[in-house]
Parts: structure tokens; C-alpha cells; sequence
């Protein structure tokens, strides 16, 4: 009997064996990137494996058994075995990945263990924009970050402010700190294949680290480093075209001639103008300056090295020909970082970027009135580009420029080198105490070359004129910390970190000016001029000496509480008041680690409650801005010596020696959530920021003999409510989709200004944002009906009617009203992710809405004007007796208000929602990449600005310059990446 028990156990135990198969399969990422380390292990047993190297297992198991696979970062999934033999798992990251560390100030932290509001931003993502400078690819990245197309010509920058616009005068830009070094300009000089991550820095408790320095917030950047093990290599290059969006619809030639005909009957034609009328000709001077634009983006890195010292080498060449011809701009990257460790306690590093870069026959917002698609819009469709003699047609009205010899004739060469490097030592003399001396600096040179022909007409100097200018900034700066950390009882976790820094930045700057020159010599040899000046010269420099500390206690992963402190002493500031003191607290409790939520509910699996309150400072002001400024020349330094008259100095401005810091109190309230292992994750927060001591320049009363002093005053008040949600919408087998949401919402309000004042001229209110619009209001058109009550203020049917508020028959500046505020009041982006096998398609909307734009371009487009050109839609509605419509007013000279200036006819809604990247990709399979050694490579077809919903109508909703606007442009990429 006992044997056939046993033998019916060995015939059990054989049938269990001979059910189990051997699976095999590769774990990778979205972006098909293996994953080495994951673990794979069969529920409910202690059987498992890892990935290795290259992202592939082998396990054992049956039909029936789950496999789980899991690793830090990345959300979990669980797959039943049925009868396949090979199963291939692509894990998502983790949207919240509490493990993960991230860069604070002065430090690192895990996320898991943040009291304070950050937002970090992963390289990858900034690949959202193509073309362009790294500040603007982060619009639409992180909630609170309002992102603001400052221009988008070759080579221009965007600004950003985070949460609203807190200072009248100290700019609203945050400080920028790369690699520990704090730097101007923005990020514009980056490479972002360059960049490890950004965390931006909203609230007091994150940014008060910072100081003088962290009002308006703090961004962030780690470059990469390099990595133990085998070199790895990478490629990117991308080649596109642009074409320029939202060419406006102006008359034709014979459309012009009519209007003006009827306007100005007494109009003397030019003889160029009559010939190309009589040949039924007419000129788009539009075309004329403008051309399909390239772009084109090359870089390379390598990274590696060993346990002891490992490098990263970066090399980035970008080149872009604007859509305005002879427009271009070209820069050339050069990165290497260098860490190392000497022992088990002394370790080191080297941080060294190059850039130089040249922008080309850009002077759109140096010539202001008279930049060149000003010119090309306003410039009237009759004129020639060139006379019968060959030479460029002068005979403008108000415009004064040939647009085509503009862009044929400026030389303008805008050129930049900039040396950024640092080196640290950290030292770790006991276990856990870090003491780090981090020092650096940057050296920038900046020229630029300009020759204006003379030929490019009435507004340039005849015979020519050249400009040099020349500036060279110096900064340095050292940052030296101390940090400890330690644990009692595997329960209390404390970590305190004390440093002490100090920095200074020397500009000096000369310009040389020179005209009646030939165009041989342009600006090469001013000498050669018949007319020299006004030269310069002038030199400043400011330093600043601070003292910081934080202090974290963490009670069981439960509780976490930072305290912040930091001292800084200003330059910029008058003696006596050049010290701020910016402290910070932050409380956070982690309630999904409470046994309450762990127990009950397996929905939760993260959930951090987050309050925080600080005090920040500003000192974005001129160098010895408290003191006052004598000035050599002007007519009131002229007196009588001898026979003659003698050129003395004269004080220009007042000294105000009780000049302080600027400085904003915030408090910040958040909610972190993670939900069903992290698929849905996001934060919620609410802030309320006041800034006091506002440094504005103070309008002063005549008998003083100065117009203002610059001087701390009022208040303003930024609120706002902040979300973000990143959702993993479906992950079935190959196909995965998933979004990323952001929305913010900022109220701005001024509470207070000075001496009691409830406006100061009509442009800021008490109770009211600091872009507060307040002007006339259009009310359409007189009409026929109404000539009696038109007479009544000057003026008769199909002229503009405007609305007489106080109802005393005179319009004037008592009738102007509120009408809303430029600063979009809410704004984000909307991302969705699709990949299926191979292929992924990204496609990132961003929007904005609540604010108004000052369309300028239609005070010339859309009424009759002695500037030139039109709109065709002015033409087909403009008012006349068989016509009274309410839209345009008659083409008539003298009309009042008639361009629509001082009032609300220009206004055009400023909402927006923007398609800003179309991205499909293909990444090469395994089997593949095997065989020619590669990791990865990746091919990929990329459309920028495909769409835009809006009601405006100029070159740009985006544009924060719609007079002399350099077009946006709609961009078609292709590219690769390889990784080797």
C-alpha cells in the first residue's frame, strides 16, 4: 500500500513538473527602452527573477500563475499565464515615483519627502518644442508656470512668471539657477539634449532657500553626468521647414487706389505708382520680405567612466533661418562634466559650458515704428519695390522705409560667447556630516555690429550709418554648505544643512557711433566716418553676501516638517537697509501612510496633505539705484564762461537712501494624490502671495525739479488655485495611452499705493490688476439717423461713435471705463501619449483665456489712414450712405477717433487653444537593433502650431508685440534619435 501512495505522489509531482513552461520575454518603457533590474516573480510564491542588462528574463511557471513585474518608478502590472511562451511587458513610469530624488535648493530630496510645492520636469519632455530656446519648451509643463512668447524670431526668448505678475518695476521673472550658478537671460543659451531635469520652486518654503532672490520663484537645472559602465553614445539631428502663419489680407493696388480716391481726391501719385496702376500691377510687400524659413538641430553626446570617475561630453549645433529673409540665427554648444571620487570621503566635480552664437538682421524691436513687417503691412500696395532705374523705391508716405531694402541693405550681426564653468570639492569627514565648497562663475561677451545703407530710405541716415556696441559681464560666486543627517530609533529622521555663499558681477559696456560712412567701411572702421558720435562708456558692479539654513524632521514617513532661513546682504541697496532675513515653514502629513487609509482601502496609494509659509525677497533693480546720478551735458548744465557758453553737469536724478528690499509673503496649501497604484496621480493646490515694499519709481511734485524717485511703496496680491493630473488611461497587451492635464488659475490685485492714492495716472488702481485695461469704448458707427446727436461732439454719420459715459455731450478722458486686463487669467496644456508595438504619437495642446490683446496692427488695417496699405475687410465694410453698417468707419481725413486710438475697438479676446506639437515616431525592434549594436533609434515626423482656435486676428495671439511683430510660423520636423 505505502509504495502505491508513493508512487502516486512521484506521478503527481511529475505531472506538476511536466505543467510548467519556461517563459521568456523583455521588459521596456514607453519609449521601448529596456528596463534592467525589474523584478518578475509569481504571485503568492517566493519564485522570481530580475531583468538583466538587457531588459530580458526567463522564469519558470504554469498555466493559471500571475506574473508580477515591478520596479521603482515605474507603475506595476500583473499579466496570468495562459499557454504563450514569451511575454513582452512595457512598464509606465510612475507619475508620482515617491522614490524618486529630486534637486532642491542647495540639496536633494525624494518626493515622497517634500513639504514644499515643486514641480519637476524630466528631459523628455522638453522635446515638446523643437524649434526654439529650452524657457519656451517649457510652456504647458508644470501648473503655476505661466510661459509668454516674448518674440518668435531666430534666436528669441520667451519669459515666465510663476503665479501672477508681483512687482511694478523688479520684474516678474524668476531666478534661474543652473548647476548651482544663478544666471540671467533666461535659459536661452541651454541645450536641452543637455539637461538632466528642471525643478521649478513656487512656493516660500521651496524658494525661500533663495532668499533676496525668490519672490517671483525659482527654477532649477541639472545638467546630465555621466554614468558607470560601458560609453554610451547619442545622436539626435532634425531638419524642418516654417512657414509664416496668419499673413494678413490687405488691398490690392487697385483697391487702394479707389479708397484713396475717395478719401483724398487731391492725393498726388507718384510716376512709379501710376505705371504699376496702369499695368494693373500691385505690390505684397508681404511676400516681399518673407520666405519659407529652415531649421535645422544637430547634437551629439557621450557619456561613461567607472565607479571612480565618470564624464558626460555634450556637442549641440543649432541653426535657424527666419521666415523674414536674411534673417537667421546659429549656436554652437559645447558641454563637459566631470565627477569623481577620490575616497570614501573626499569626492569632486567639474561643471564647463561653452556657447557662442550669432543672430542676423534682427531689428524688429529696436526699430520701433519702423521694423520691417510694420513697414511690409503698412507700406501702400502701389509702390514699386524698385524704380525704372533700377534703385529701391523711396517715395513712402509716414513709413519712410523700403521693406525689401531693409532686409536687403541692414547688416546686423548680434554676437555671443559665453564661458560658464564650476568645480566642487565635498568632503564627508564622519559618516553622514557633508561639507561641500562649491565655486564658479560665468564670463559673457556680447558685441553687436550694425550699418544701416543709406538707400533703405528717408527714415535711415543718408550716406549711412554704423554702431558698435560692446559689453563684456564678469561673475563669480561661492557657495560653501555643511549637511548632516540622521536617524533615532528608525522613527525620527532629522536633517539640517547651514551654508554661507557670496557673488559678484562686473559689466562693462562702450558704443561707438559713426556716420556718413561708405558701405566698404561699415562698422569696421568708424574712423573713416565724416560724423562720430554720441559715444559711451560706463561700468557697474554689485555684490551680494548670504547666510542660509534649513532644518527637516520626518516622524516615520508620516509627518515631515522644513524650516528655512536665509539672510542676504544687497549692494544694490541703500546703507543701513541692504540686509533682508527670509525665513519659511512647511508641514506635511503623508495620510496614505496612515494605518486608518492602509487598512480600508487599497484605492489610496498616496495621499500628502501640504501647508506652507514663508517670506521671499526682490532686488531686481539697477546697480546704486539709491543714490542720485550727475549727467555731463543738456541745456541746464550750459553756463556762461568768458565769451562763451560752457558744458557743465547736472544732478539727473534724487537719491533715496531709506531704498529696501521688495519683499512677497506667501502661504501655500497642497494635496498630492495617487490613486489605483499611481494610474491616476496629481496635485491640487491653492495659493495667496502679497508682495509689500514695492520698488517703483514715485511720480514727484515739479517744485522738486525731478520727475519721480524710486522708492518701496504699496501692495499687491496674487491668488490662485493650481491643478495637474497625469492618467494612465489604458494599457492593454502592445497599446498604451496616456495624459498629462495642467490648468491654473492667478487673480491679481493691487491693494494699496502710497499717500493714500487710489490711482496713479489712470493706469493702476487701488482694487484693480496691475494690467488693467481702461480706455474709451468704441459703440459702432454714427449712423444717418443720428447726424443731430453726431454734431453734438464733432462729429457725423460713418464716423466712429464713442460712448459718453457721463452724458455732458464731451468726450474726453472722464468717459474711459475698465475693459478687462492683458494677463490671461487662467491658462495649461492638455497631453495624450499613444504607443502601440513600435509607433507612439504625441499630441500637446496648450491654452489660455480670460485676457484681452491690443491688436495695434488694426489702428492701420481697419480704418482709412495716411500710412498706406489696408485690409481687405476694411475695404468690403467700411461705412458709406448705401452701406451703414456698425463695423468700420468712413475713409475719411480728420475723423475722430477713426484708427480707433485711446479706445476698445482694437481689443480682440485673447483665449486660445493651440495645437502646438503633432508628433508620430517609430522605434526600431529589438531583433534590429541587435544587429548593428544600437539601443535604440527612433524616427520621428513633427508638425508645430498645426492649429490655433481663436477670435484674434493678428500675426500671433501669442506675440507680446503686435506692432512690429515678427510672424510665428508653422513648422514641418523630421528626425532621429540613436542611441548607441
Amino acid at each position: 500500500m505505502k509504495k502505491i501512495i508513493l508512487l502516486n505522489i512521484a506521478i503527481l509531482f511529475t505531472c506538476l513538473l511536466s505543467a510548467q513552461v519556461k517563459i521568456t520575454g523583455i521588459v521596456t518603457d514607453v519609449n521601448r527602452e529596456t528596463l534592467p533590474g525589474v523584478s518578475v516573480s509569481i504571485k503568492g510564491t517566493t519564485t522570481g527573477t530580475i531583468t538583466d542588462i538587457d531588459g530580458t528574463y526567463t522564469i519558470q511557471a504554469k498555466k493559471g500563475d500571475v506574473l508580477n513585474f515591478s520596479l521603482v518608478g515605474m507603475i506595476g502590472q500583473s499579466v496570468t499565464v495562459n499557454n504563450q511562451n514569451v511575454i513582452d511587458i512595457r512598464l509606465v513610469a510612475d507619475a508620482i515615483n515617491l522614490d524618486e530624488v529630486v534637486t532642491i535648493g542647495y540639496g536633494i530630496s525624494k518626493k515622497s519627502d517634500l513639504t514644499g510645492a515643486v514641480a519637476s520636469i524630466k528631459s523628455e519632455s522638453l522635446t515638446n518644442s523643437k524649434v526654439g530656446t529650452v524657457t519656451s519648451a517649457l510652456q504647458g509643463l508644470a501648473a503655476g508656470v505661466q510661459v509668454s512668447t516674448g518674440s518668435v524670431k531666430p534666436g528669441g526668448d520667451a519669459t515666465i512668471v510663476i503665479r501672477g505678475v508681483g512687482s511694478l518695476r523688479a520684474g516678474s521673472e524668476p531666478l534661474y539657477v543652473v548647476d548651482g550658478i544663478p544666471v540671467q537671460g533666461g535659459l536661452q543659451d541651454l541645450s536641452s539634449v543637455d539637461i538632466e531635469s528642471i525643478e521649478v520652486l513656487k512656493d516660500a518654503s521651496s524658494a525661500s532657500i533663495y532668499g533676496s532672490r525668490g519672490s517671483n520663484g525659482v527654477i532649477l537645472v541639472t545638467t546630465k553626468k555621466g554614468t558607470a559602465g560601458k560609453t554610451r553614445v547619442t545622436f539626435n539631428a532634425s531638419y524642418g521647414t516654417q512657414r509664416m502663419l496668419n499673413k494678413q489680407d490687405l488691398m490690392n493696388a487697385q483697391q487702394y487706389y479707389e479708397l484713396v480716391s475717395i478719401a483724398q481726391p487731391d492725393y498726388k501719385w507718384t510716376s512709379e505708382e501710376l505705371r504699376l496702376l496702369s499695368r494693373g500691377e500691385s505690390t505684397d510687400w508681404q511676400d516681399a520680405v518673407t520666405q519659407n524659413g529652415n531649421y535645422q538641430n544637430y547634437n551629439i553626446s557621450i557619456t561613461g567612466g567607472t565607479e571612480k570617475l565618470s564624464h558626460y561630453l555634450g556637442v549641440d549645433w543649432y541653426d535657424q533661418k527666419g521666415t523674414i529673409k536674411n534673417s537667421s540665427f546659429d549656436k554652437l554648444t559645447v558641454r563637459y562634466n566631470v565627477d569623481a571620487i577620490g575616497s570614501d570621503w573626499f569626492r569632486y566635480g567639474v561643471r564647463f559650458n561653452v556657447i557662442e552664437s550669432k543672430l542676423n538682421n534682427i531689428n524688429e524691436e529696436t526699430d520701433s515704428g519702423y521694423g520691417t513687417m510694420f513697414s511690409a503691412i503698412s507700406s501702400q500696395p502701389t509702390a514699386p519695390i524698385y524704380t525704372q532705374d533700377g534703385e529701391y523705391f523711396d517715395g513712402f508716405l509716414n513709413t519712410k522705409a523700403n521693406p525689401v531694402a531693409m532686409v536687403d541693405l541692414l547688416d546686423k550681426a548680434t554676437l555671443k560667447t559665453r564661458i560658464v564653468g564650476s568645480a566642487y570639492l565635498e568632503i564627508e569627514p564622519i559618516k553622514n556630516l557633508k561639507i561641500k565648497s562649491d565655486n564658479g562663475g560665468e564670463l559673457v561677451f556680447y558685441k553687436v555690429n550694425m550699418y544701416e545703407d543709406g538707400r533703405m530710405g528717408q527714415h535711415y541716415t543718408e550716406g549711412g550709418h554704423a554702431n558698435v556696441m560692446a559689453n563684456k559681464k564678469k561673475y563669480w560666486q561661492t557657495e560653501n554648505t555643511a549637511t548632516y543627517n540622521f536617524d533615532l530609533n528608525e522613527k525620527h529622521k532629522f536633517g539640517t544643512m547651514i551654508g554661507f555663499s557670496a557673488s559678484e558681477v562686473e559689466y562693462e559696456e562702450v558704443t561707438a557711433d559713426s556716420k556718413k560712412l561708405s558701405e566698404i567701411l561699415k562698422y569696421y572702421n568708424l574712423g573713416g566716418a565724416e560724423e562720430h558720435g554720441p559715444n559711451a562708456s560706463y561700468g557697474v558692479s554689485s555684490s551680494l553676501a548670504s547666510f542660509y539654513g534649513r532644518f527637516n524632521y520626518n516622524f516615520d514617513d508620516r509627518y515631515l516638517a522644513t524650516l528655512t532661513m536665509r539672510g542676504d546682504g544687497s549692494s544694490r541697496f541703500a546703507p543701513g537697509h541692504r540686509w533682508g532675513f527670509f525665513p519659511s515653514l512647511a508641514l506635511a502629513w503623508r495620510l496614505s501612510e496612515e494605518s486608518f487609509i492602509k487598512k480600508n482601502t487599497s484605492i489610496i496609494s498616496n495621499l500628502k496633505l501640504r501647508v506652507s509659509a514663508g517670506k521671499l525677497g526682490n532686488q531686481n533693480i539697477g546697480d546704486f539705484a539709491y543714490s542720485s546720478t550727475i549727467a555731463l551735458g543738456g541745456s541746464s548744465a550750459n553756463y556762461v564762461f568768458g565769451n562763451g557758453l560752457a558744458t557743465g553737469s547736472v544732478q539727473t536724478s534724487i537719491d533715496n537712501p531709506e531704498l529696501t528690499w521688495e519683499k512677497a509673503n506667501q502661504f501655500d496649501l497642497g494635496i498630492d494624490f495617487g490613486l489605483f497604484n499611481n494610474r491616476i496621480a496629481g496635485t491640487i493646490e491653492t495659493y495667496y502671495k502679497r508682495t509689500t515694499d514695492l520698488l517703483w519709481q514715485v511720480p514727484l511734485p515739479l517744485e522738486s525739479g525731478f520727475g519721480s524717485s524710486l522708492t518701496n511703496i504699496g501692495k499687491i496680491d496674487n491668488k490662485g488655485i493650481e491643478f495637474s493630473l497625469n492618467t494612465v488611461n489604458m494599457s492593454v497587451k502592445d497599446f498604451l495611452w496616456t495624459s498629462a492635464l495642467t490648468f491654473s488659475y492667478n487673480k491679481n490685485e493691487i491693494k494699496e499705493l502710497y499717500d493714500g492714492k487710489q490711482d496713479v495716472g489712470k493706469y493702476l488702481f487701488v482694487g484693480k490688476p496691475i494690467d488693467q485695461i481702461y480706455l474709451l469704448h468704441s459703440d459702432g458707427i454714427w449712423q444717418i439717423n443720428e447726424a443731430s446727436e453726431a454734431a453734438k461732439y464733432n462729429a457725423q454719420p460713418g464716423d466712429r461713435k464713442i460712448r459718453d459715459l457721463k452724458k455732458d455731450n464731451v468726450i474726453n478722458g472722464e468717459d474711459r471705463d475698465f475693459g478687462g486686463v492683458y494677463t490671461p487669467k487662467f491658462y495649461g496644456s492638455f497631453t495624450n501619449t499613444f504607443a502601440y508595438k513600435g509607433f507612439d504619437l504625441v499630441t500637446f495642446f496648450t491654452f489660455a483665456g480670460g485676457h484681452m490683446i491690443n491688436n495695434s496692427l488694426n489702428r492701420y488695417m481697419n480704418s482709412y489712414n495716411t500710412w498706406g496699405n489696408m485690409s481687405v475687410d476694411y475695404y468690403t465694410y467700411y461705412w458709406k450712405q448705401d452701406r451703414p453698417n456698425n463695423k468700420y468707419p468712413a475713409p475719411r481725413i480728420g475723423s475722430a477717433y477713426a484708427n480707433g486710438d485711446g479706445t476698445d475697438a482694437n481689443l480682440q479676446k485673447g483665449d486660445y487653444i493651440r495645437l502646438r506639437n503633432l508628433e508620430l515616431g517609430y522605434k526600431l525592434p529589438q531583433s534590429i537593433l541587435k544587429n548593428i549594436k544600437a539601443s535604440n533609434i527612433r524616427f520621428y515626423f513633427s508638425v508645430q502650431n498645426l492649429f490655433t482656435a481663436t477670435e484674434f486676428t493678428g500675426f500671433d495671439v501669442e506675440s507680446s508685440d503686435n506692432t512690429n511683430p515678427y510672424p510665428n510660423a508653422r513648422s514641418f520636423i523630421g528626425g532621429v534619435s540613436m542611441n548607441f
